[in-house]
């Protein structure tokens, strides 16, 4: 028993070393082999750490320099954007004009596999974007902005905000009675703007609110404008930023929108933007997870090993000790 608790190890040992063998070899290319593929590709290393963050991974995570390739994909060249272009039955032309609706260009991308990922994103979703930019345009939200709340949305830590974002949503759904209505009544009114308050929390979103009227502004609390009973011909202004205090979207309401229908939909649609960025991060993820889940399988073969070993040395010693 002692021989084949010793040749489990052993094999064990050399295993693991097999599986993390790998783990330090970008630190071996990251002065030549690193440097010659940003020159190929025509990157920095700035732009490179980037990318590999808008895809929430690393250098760390990667266990060959092969791997960070694969994981890039391929650049761009005129035979292959000749052969995607095929694939979607559509010009170049076409591309461009698909592109700048989602506040894209042709120079945005590097890899083909990034591209043919957005282009069938697009296309699946180019009615749903229309529909959701036709009507947003009534509270003064331009493309670029609802393109960046998109991008917002679309960084946002996905179990905490999926969770809120599905919780909002069923309360949406509670009051889709309010769809056309004419008039909401207080406590309507009082819910609707409840739900706002919880979109800024689950999107960490910073709203400020203003009364506006001609050229005078009040800024004032959500909790004033609950409590007031009529705007004398003030809008409500808001002004949605980051945490960084960037400018994301503003939006404005004039009085008779804020006692209608109008401030369910438009809620709704800005709730859409965030699943239609949800929907893509996911697209996203699955298009990247075959190889960045290379190190993951490797984590669990060993975790496999450890398990198994421990419980043949825990036969091994109550054997000992029947003995």
């Amino acid at each position: 028993m002692k021989r084949s608790v010793l040749l489990f190890l052993s094999v064990s040992l050399m295993i693991c070393s097999v599986i993390y063998s790998g783990n330090g070899a970008i630190a071996q290319v990251e002065d030549a082999d690193l440097q010659q593929l940003l020159n190929d590709i025509n990157w920095t290393y700035e732009e490179l750490n980037d990318y590999l963050q808008f895809h929430e991974v690393s250098l760390d995570d990667f266990d060959s320099l092969a791997e960070l390739n694969e994981f890039l994909g391929t650049p761009i060249t005129g035979e292959n954007l000749d052969e995607l272009l095929m694939k979607y039955s559509i010009d170049f032309g076409e591309l461009e004009i698909l592109l700048a609706e989602f506040g894209e260009t042709i120079d945005d991308y590097h890899f083909i596999e990034d591209l043919d990922l957005d282009i069938e994103f697009f296309l699946s979703y180019q009615e749903d974007f229309i529909i959701v930019n036709d009507f947003l345009s009534l509270f003064g939200l331009t493309e670029n902005e609802i393109q960046t709340l998109f991008d917002h949305f679309s960084q946002l830590d996905e179990e905490s905000a999926k969770q809120k974002l599905n919780e909002l949503i069923s309360s949406l759904e509670a009051l889709n009675y309010l769809r056309g209505a004419d008039q909401l009544s207080t406590e309507e009114e009082e819910l609707l703007l409840s739900l706002w308050k919880d979109l800024f929390e689950a999107a960490d979103i910073d709203a400020t609110f203003f009364l506006e009227k001609n050229d005078l502004q009040i800024e004032v609390e959500l909790r004033d404008i609950v409590e007031k009973q009529s705007f004398d011909g003030f809008s409500l202004l808001m002004l949605l930023q980051n945490d960084d205090g960037d400018l994301l979207a503003t939006l404005s309401f004039s009085e008779e929108m804020l006692d209608s229908h109008l401030m369910y939909e438009s809620l709704e649609h800005i709730v859409e933007v965030a699943v239609l960025a949800d929907e893509y991060r996911g697209q996203l993820q699955m298009a990247k997870l075959p190889t960045t889940a290379g190190h993951y399988v490797s984590n669990i073969l060993f975790s496999l090993l450890l398990i198994i070993g421990g419980f043949i040395m825990l036969q091994f010693a109550k054997r000992r000790v029947h003995a």
